[in-house]
């Protein structure tokens, strides 16, 4: 499989602290040099420029650093998005087979039952009062549409 850019890999973090590993054996080099050239030099001249080099060393290791960590903190980010699409898809999958309810599915039983319980109501306030069978027979009548659904939702899932 090829590595996708949001991927951090083995490879890429040891190529990256080859590069460090070989810019400080530089850096260390530079200084190696700089120091015994300032040997001959008058002491206040060395000691100046010794921390001058100190100084340019110090803001490149700064700037280095900050641009590591952008990197990383991107490298971050394309991870974590990639990983929150995946886990979402695999919830997705899990939901649909385990044969969930979805959300619309609920909401319309929702609005059915409120239907129904307006019918009962307005039904209730009238002269009219149903009888005992009347309300089994009701009952009976929501079950079976409560069936109905999802019997009709399973055949389309």
């Amino acid at each position: 499989m090829a590595d996708s850019p949001s991927r951090l890999s083995l490879p890429d973090v040891r190529a990256a602290v080859r590069r460090v590993q070989t810019q400080g054996e530089r850096l260390v080099g530079r200084l190696r040099r700089d120091t015994e050239a300032l040997i001959g030099r008058s002491r206040r001249e060395a000691v100046s420029e010794l921390l001058s080099t100190a100084r340019r060393v110090q803001a490149d290791v700064r700037d280095r650093a900050e641009r590591v960590l952008h990197d990383l903190e991107t490298r971050r980010a394309q991870i974590s998005a990639t990983l929150e699409k995946q886990v979402s898809g695999i919830v997705e999958t899990v939901g649909r087979r385990l044969n969930f309810a979805s959300r619309v599915d609920v909401q319309d039983l929702q609005k059915r039952l409120a239907g129904l319980e307006q019918r009962v109501a307005s039904l209730a306030k009238g002269r009219n009062v149903p009888t005992r069978d009347e309300v089994a027979d009701l009952r009976k009548r929501v079950a079976e549409l409560a069936d109905r659904l999802v019997a009709e939702r399973d055949e389309s899932g």
